[in-house]
């Protein structure tokens, strides 16, 4: 009788776990991300990373030249779009389209020029140009800022005539695949009238601040809750806070055609300071054409 002698294989066996044991040890382990740690990521890389310092224009108010504004100043305009976007849950994937740039860029300067704004500038104005005048006329404008930091200032939309919040639900119109813009070092024009729409990513709703958790210096007076084609006309909106009870007044219920619509309020006292979290939680009632008539989310402001 032959006796087969097994232990070569299994001192094998042993040598082969060892080595992939050892082979696994060396290997970093996946570092997995909680929720808050994403956004504060985001922040980081898509937010503070789309900051621009200086515009690069090249263009002068005495010959009448527009100018232009280096790719590296768009990049940064559509990095802070999205971001935005996908705060809140929309698609982050819009981009810019060139070929409107030159129209854009005139109706930047337009405003530059002339130290005011305007969508339907008069043709009195210094460097009128149909050009400026259509870009104007199809734009988010702003004055005081350039390039990406005019993105922010749309999403604040302050001011009494910003009540219906225009300016934000443009950039987080849900249907939105690509804007266009044009900047000077002192004016920017956003386009958004007009450009590529199609996108099917929609969220159940587009709420700013956005359900989740929220950098406090990103929080803004304002406070909005968007539904494509809904019907706010008999909404509500109550808000409880760390401290109970949240007083606010609603300013505009928007169905104009102008972006998605929308209901606004303004709550009192948010903690937007605060080293610790601050946890809201916002209710809106009597919501009617919708997939429901209530919503309830909440939303926790950060520190970062």
């Amino acid at each position: 009788m032959k006796i087969q002698h097994t232990y070569p294989k299994l001192a094998l066996l042993i040598l082969t776990f060892v080595f992939t044991f050892l082979s696994c040890k060396d290997k970093e382990d996946p570092i997995i991300l909680s929720d808050r740690d994403i956004v504060v990521k985001d922040y980081n890389d898509n937010y503070i990373g789309s900051t621009v310092a200086n515009s690069g224009w090249t263009g002068n108010i005495s010959g009448c030249n527009a100018g232009t504004a280096p790719q590296t100043t768009a990049d940064m305009v559509i990095k802070r779009i999205n971001y935005f976007r996908k705060l809140v849950g929309l698609n982050n994937n819009t981009t810019l389209d060139a070929t409107k740039f030159p129209m854009y860029q005139q109706a930047a300067f337009l405003m530059k020029a002339n130290s005011q704004l305007s969508h339907t500038p008069p043709n009195t104005w210094t460097c009128w140009t149909q050009a400026g005048y259509d870009g104007a006329n199809t734009s988010n404008l702003a004055m005081g800022s350039h390039g990406s930091n005019s993105v922010t200032l749309f999403m604040t939309d302050n001011g009494t005539n910003n009540k219906a919040v225009g300016h934000r639900r443009w950039i987080l119109h849900s249907a939105k695949t690509q804007f266009s813009y044009g900047t000077t070092d002192a004016t920017m024009s956003l386009g958004c009238i007009g450009t590529a729409g199609g996108n099917t990513l929609i969220p159940e709703f587009i709420a700013y601040p956005p359900k989740g958790f929220m950098p406090q210096n990103l929080v803004f007076a304002r406070w909005s809750f968007g539904l494509p084609k809904a019907d706010f006309s008999n909404a509500t909106v109550t808000m409880t806070g760390p401290s109970g009870p949240v007083v606010l007044a609603i300013v505009s219920k928007t169905d104009n055609g102008y972006g998605d619509n929308t209901v606004i309020w303004e709550p009192v006292g948010v903690i937007t300071t605060n080293a610790s979290d601050q946890n809201y939680k916002v209710t809106v009632s009597g919501v009617a054409n919708a997939p429901k008539t209530s919503y309830s989310y909440d939303v926790t402001i950060i520190k970062i």
